[in-house]
């Protein structure tokens, strides 16, 4: 009896129509009207007629609509290379981490709708904790890249030990988003931090950019295996933010998860 590769079992995954339908309303497309996903289609016959917005996110007429949810301007605040630099804890945080070039650069300058990072091919662009304020309602840390970079070891460890530094002591610490890259899932490098995020009893969630680039069956199957790899995590957020900073899809779900955490928003639910 033959042995499945990886591959061929990652193929193998069916997702839901659940899933499907709520990658379609953030914005990724819906699955083409091919005999392939006859079952798609042919249970969505007598959906409710849908409606496309400039951004080419799509509605049902019969759902309540999300705003546009948007921060104050973000502006950068302190940078920080040693614990002794971080600024005092007086708003609320959020941390973005990731893999040298898995888009975190990206993802922050589409959340802010504006350039506050700059972008590199370059990995290891980001050597210090850099906190921006979104006005006074909290602040949003960019953390250093993880795995591959152009410095050596020595280096690469001094970035680590800071954020194990400002992940344990910072009370103002609500949540880390880990970045990864929906072509690749998560990586072993990225196995190891998940690891060490558990040991400091922090909650982190994993944001998936780039998820504009594979095909929807390949993005909805992904978004599974991660959820698969969370399990063990007691500190895992299991709901995975699925974006894309060049289309600007799940961009605005972000915003809402983000601005909740907050205490900036009663809930998490359209109004209607």
């Amino acid at each position: 009896m033959s042995t499945l590769s990886k591959r061929q079992q990652f193929n193998q995954i069916q997702p839901s129509q659940k899933l499907y339908d709520k990658l379609e309303r953030l914005g990724f497309g819906s699955l083409p009207p091919t005999k392939r996903y006859a079952w798609k289609n042919k249970k969505n016959k007598t959906a409710p007629t849908t409606i496309t917005t400039s951004n080419n996110h799509k509605y049902s007429l019969y759902e309540p609509k999300d705003p546009e949810y948007k921060f104050p301007l973000l502006s950068f605040f302190a940078g920080a290379k040693t614990p002794a630099s971080f600024p005092p804890e007086d708003l609320g945080e959020v941390a973005v981490v990731g893999r040298s070039n898995v888009g975190k650069s990206s993802l922050l300058n589409t959340l802010a709708g504006t350039t506050i990072v700059r972008v590199s091919d370059k990995p290891g662009l980001t050597q210090q904790l850099n906190f921006f304020s979104a006005g006074k309602l909290f602040y949003m840390v960019d953390m250093p890249g993880y795995g591959f970079a152009l410095v050596d070891e020595e280096e690469r460890e001094q970035w680590r030990q800071l954020m194990e530094d400002y992940i344990s002591k910072r009370k103002t610490l609500k949540r880390v988003y880990m970045v990864i890259d929906a072509r690749h899932g998560l990586k072993v490098a990225d196995i190891d931090f998940l690891r060490m995020l558990d040991s400091k009893k922090v909650k982190f969630q994993i944001v998936m950019t780039k998820s504009d680039i594979p095909i929807l069956p390949q993005l909805a199957r992904r978004i599974i295996t991660v959820q698969d790899g969370l399990k063990g995590f007691r500190n895992a957020i299991q709901d995975v933010l699925v974006v894309s900073s060049k289309t600007g899809a799940g961009i605005n779900q972000m915003k809402k998860e983000m601005l909740f955490l907050m205490g900036q928003l009663k809930s998490k639910d359209p109004p209607k």
